[in-house]
């Protein structure tokens, strides 16, 4: 996109250079005992581009990251946006095979690793006939690239630049809830219109600042970097999470949000270190995924007694694919209203569409399909996924929701998690919040098996509070009595942990593989 002549749009990577004037000695990242401000962020991100140049990496070029959080992964990320490149992130618990994977789908001219994945990194890129250059960000072996290399002084170097506003800057793979990840291709138009709406829906205030323990191969950490980016604000970042870390990190650098889902969230305030707390800072906290045993509203009320007043819930509704802010019920109504997520943020369209493409009734169930600037540009190379994905010109998000009466939107299940037994629906969530409410489960999900009589059978995986604390016949039982009969799961399956995405959602793909193979 052009606009006046020669000028360029407004890009993701300009914010730095703007607030490196604007508030140049301000922070802008603070990771552990170090602190960048708004210049410091900007000559970092100049070094990067001029080293990265240097390594041949221009307009285009695909550079992966295999490393866990950290300050120079964020400067990475700019330094590509600023030339036109794009950062490729990739999730740090994944296996050999399933990075192979990710490297052969998005052929990055380079992979930048941390030592503690060089093992890693090696035996994957191994298995590629086109292997990527590598490079470490410590340490490292003759022959390969190291961190110090960028930062070197050379002779001058032409730096590519971003040609139009619908260069993609970053591709995020989805989490791989129902198998194989797709590489969602990010815009810098799709970004900065995002940011624009959602900054301003959330009230995010001038240098304001947000703790992030959040892996940076989540858009749940870059899209809500940029909120507070845009306010000239800063991001506290953790490597990792750690409940304990978590609040002292809050209380020193006085933060001012969050996002995270509600396990995570039970863990802080239940920390010894939060009973004698300051949370005063504390205006707003974000959270995803559904509310087992409306563990929000003590989450709340903890924050508040350790002196966050001002403190509100949000409860918000997004996808990789779209940015974590398609919807959310805002802290003035989602303390009445937990269970819903609110309503479209500015310059999102949402329908909830039949099989027909057909807008459903009020009150009835239908999918959540998606038209906005805030959507992905597509997966990479997959064109037929890309198209099932956009059919009929509208993003199918795969979740099924419903409008109430007074016109906000719920939940009600993910479209391919329903369950059909003997001839009849079954919304897993529907059963999963009835579970949930039982005072002995903390967690829990459910799914269908193959069932020879009824097609597929209701079976349920629990996680107790402590162990023993019910039996299978009485769950059964407390399901039965506040649903329908063929609703009520057939059998009960007690788990000690479940296998999750680094958002915290259940992989219910990896689950139903290892309930099949517990009843095989």
């Amino acid at each position: 996109m052009v606009v006046g002549g020669d000028a360029k749009p407004y890009l993701v990577s300009d914010i730095v250079e703007d607030n490196a004037v604007w508030a140049a000695d301000e922070p802008a990242i603070i990771f552990k005992d170090r602190t960048w401000t708004w210049r410091e962020f900007r000559d970092g991100v100049n070094t990067l581009r001029r080293g990265l140049s240097r390594q041949g990496i221009v307009r285009g070029s695909r550079v992966a990251i295999l490393e866990r959080n950290c300050d120079e992964y964020i400067l990475l990320h700019y330094a590509l946006a600023g030339m036109g490149a794009i950062l490729v992130p990739i999730n740090v618990w994944l296996r050999v095979s399933e990075i192979a994977y990710i490297l052969a789908s998005s052929q990055p001219s380079m992979l930048v690793v941390g030592a503690e994945f060089a093992d890693t990194a090696a035996a994957a890129i191994n298995a590629l006939a086109d292997p990527p250059r590598l490079l470490y960000r410590r340490g490292g072996t003759s022959g390969h690239v190291c961190w110090s290399d960028l930062l070197a002084d050379g002779p001058p170097v032409t730096i590519s630049t971003p040609d139009s506003w619908d260069d993609p800057h970053i591709i995020l793979y989805t989490s791989g809830t129902t198998g194989r990840p797709k590489g969602a291709v990010i815009s810098h138009r799709r970004t900065v219109l995002d940011a624009l709406a959602a900054s301003g829906a959330y009230g995010i205030r001038t240098g304001e600042r947000f703790y992030c323990y959040m892996p940076l191969f989540h858009t749940g950490a870059w899209d809500y970097f940029k909120l507070f980016f845009y306010r000239r604000g800063a991001v506290v970042l953790a490597e990792r999470f750690d409940a304990e870390e978590a609040v002292e990190l809050i209380e020193r650098h006085r933060c001012n949000g969050m996002f995270s889902v509600p396990l995570t969230l039970r863990q802080i305030v239940e920390t010894p270190s939060f009973a004698t707390a300051d949370m005063s800072s504390m205006r707003f906290i974000a959270y995803g995924s559904y509310d087992p045993s409306n563990v929000m509203v003590r989450v709340l009320n903890a924050f508040r007694e350790r002196g966050a007043h001002e403190v509100g819930i949000t409860h918000v509704y997004g996808m990789t694919e779209a940015g974590p802010f398609i919807s959310f019920m805002p802290p003035d109504r989602a303390e009445q209203k937990p269970g819903s997520i609110g309503r479209p943020l500015p310059g999102v369209q949402l329908r909830l569409l039949d099989e027909d493409m057909k807008p459903v009734v009020a009150g009835e169930t239908g999918e959540i399909c998606l038209r906005a600037p805030c959507l992905m540009s597509g997966y990479l190379n997959r064109p037929e996924a890309t198209a099932e994905a956009f059919a009929g010109g509208w993003l199918h998000t795969g979740d099924l929701g419903r409008v109430d009466e007074e016109g906000d939107l719920h939940l009600v299940d993910r479209k391919k998690d329903m369950i059909r037994s003997g001839g009849e629906n079954v919304f897993a969530k529907e059963v999963e919040q009835i579970l949930i409410v039982h005072p002995a489960i903390r967690d829990c999900a459910v799914v269908g098996l193959p069932d020879a009589d009824y097609g597929e059978r209701v079976v349920a995986a629990v996680m107790l509070e402590k162990p023993g604390a019910t039996d299978e016949r009485e769950v059964i039982a407390y399901v039965r009595q506040r649903i329908a009969g063929f609703k009520t799961p057939r059998q009960i399956f007690f788990v000690e942990e479940f296998p999750r995405t680094p958002a915290g959602k259940i992989q219910k793909h990896l689950l139903r593989e290892s309930l099949l193979s517990a009843v095989s």
